[in-house]
């Protein structure tokens, strides 16, 4: 049997008492995308947990140069509550995933590291340091019901 500690805080921000749906950006190395996609499909189990929803935004970059991905990813980040980045050992090799967590960072959007664990190296960027979370619902709600 599974028991998920989870506990559904209140609303902190009257913006948020106003709209119905959390958002939250979700970046990761390119290939860790799988792992990213897993958190986004699975949005279904985490409204078993909690009203309001959740609106997960992502973004691929097939072809694209780092400084074509930029301007459409800061104004993603920019316009969500939250962002949740998949920590592997390959996220300090890609350069878009470092520079997510510094725009995160810059613009003072709550930002957490979803630990898949397959950093065997410990290599934890800077901006993520003491923001790490296991993958699982139940350690998403902490920071979902923070925002």
């Amino acid at each position: 049997m599974i028991v998920h500690n989870v506990k559904i805080g209140k609303k902190t921000s009257e913006y948020l008492s106003i709209r119905e749906n959390k958002k939250i950006y979700v970046g990761s190395a390119e290939s860790d995308i799988r792992y990213r996609d897993m958190l986004v499909n699975g949005r279904h189990r985490w409204e078993l947990y909690s009203k309001p929803s959740i609106d997960f935004f992502t973004f691929d970059r097939k072809g694209m140069e780092l400084s074509q991905c930029k301007p459409i990813v800061e104004k993603k980040i920019r316009g969500v509550d939250g962002v949740m980045i998949i920590v592997s050992d390959q996220m300090s090799s890609d350069p878009l995933v470092l520079w997510e967590i510094d725009c995160s960072v810059a613009n003072k959007i709550p930002l957490v590291g979803v630990d898949i664990g397959k950093n065997t190296y410990n290599l934890i960027p800077k901006g993520l340091e003491r923001k790490i979370t296991k993958f699982g619902w139940e350690w998403f709600s902490e920071f979902i019901d923070g925002l």
